[in-house]
C-alpha cells in the first residue's frame, strides 16, 4: 500500500502538470570596490561571472514543448489538454531553463465515468555560475523512495539515473523518469499513466522506452 501512496503523488506531480522550473541562482553582487586614491591607478572593472559555455543552447527553442512528442501518449489516453511551459533565457551568470508538461485524458472504458490520464514532463536547466549542475540535486531527490527501481542507461550523456515504478492497488499506476547531465546541460523526462480501478496493469518497459527516446531527443534538439 506503501508504494501505492508514492506513485499517487508522482502522478500529481507528472501528470498534473507540476514539474516547475529550477531558477538556477542568479549571480551574487560583487562587492564594491574602495575607491583609489587619485596618486593610485583606477582599479580594473569587475567582470560578472558568465555561464559556464558548453554544446547546448536554448536559442533555437520558442517553446519549451517543442522538445517533446506527445503521440507516444495517445496509446492511453487521446484527449489533450493545454500545454503549461516555461522559458527562462539565460542572463548574467544564470544559465537559463524549460519546463513543459503535456497531459492527455479519456474516459475509461471499464466504468465510464473515471478520467484516465498519461502525462510527459520535462525540466531542463542550464549550468550557471558557481553553481553544480542541476542534475546533482536531481538525482538526489527521492533516490530512495520506497517501492521505486532504479538504475543508469549505457550510452545516454556524461552521468543518467532513471527511476521507475509500477502498481495496481488501488488502481493501476506507473511513473518513469529519465535524468541526464551533459556538459552544460541538466534534462529531467517523466512520463507518467493512470487508469481506473479493474483496467489492466500497465508495463513499465512501456513508459521506459518512451521516457528514454525522449530524453535522447530533447538533447538533441538542445545542440547549439
Amino acid at each position: 500500500m506503501a508504494a501505492a501512496v508514492v506513485l499517487v503523488v508522482v502522478l500529481g506531480v507528472g501528470v498534473a502538470i507540476g514539474l516547475s522550473v529550477s531558477g538556477g541562482s542568479s549571480t551574487e553582487a560583487v562587492p564594491a570596490s574602495i575607491p583609489a586614491s587619485p596618486s593610485q591607478v583606477p582599479s580594473a572593472t569587475t567582470v560578472p561571472p558568465s555561464a559556464p559555455p558548453g554544446k547546448y543552447s536554448m536559442r533555437a527553442i520558442a517553446s519549451a514543448c517543442d522538445l517533446l512528442d506527445p503521440k507516444p501518449l495517445t496509446k492511453w489516453s487521446s484527449t489533450p489538454t493545454a500545454p503549461v511551459h516555461r522559458e527562462d533565457p539565460p542572463s548574467g551568470g544564470y544559465g537559463g531553463g524549460l519546463t513543459c508538461d503535456l497531459k492527455y485524458t479519456s474516459t475509461s472504458p471499464t466504468d465510464g465515468v473515471t478520467t484516465d490520464e498519461a502525462g510527459i514532463g520535462v525540466t531542463v536547466e542550464f549550468t550557471s555560475a558557481g553553481e553544480p549542475p542541476g542534475y546533482d540535486k536531481w538525482n538526489n531527490t527521492g533516490a530512495a523512495q520506497q517501492g521505486w527501481s532504479t538504475g543508469t542507461i549505457p550510452g545516454l550523456g556524461a552521468r543518467n539515473y532513471w527511476r521507475g515504478i509500477a502498481v495496481t492497488d488501488p488502481a493501476p499506476g506507473a511513473s518513469y523518469v529519465v535524468g541526464v547531465q551533459d556538459s552544460n546541460v541538466s534534462v529531467e523526462v517523466q512520463v507518467a499513466v493512470h487508469r481506473a480501478r479493474g483496467e489492466d496493469p500497465l508495463k513499465l518497459d512501456d513508459l521506459s522506452a518512451i521516457a528514454q527516446s525522449q530524453a535522447r531527443t530533447v538533447l538533441d534538439r538542445l545542440r547549439a
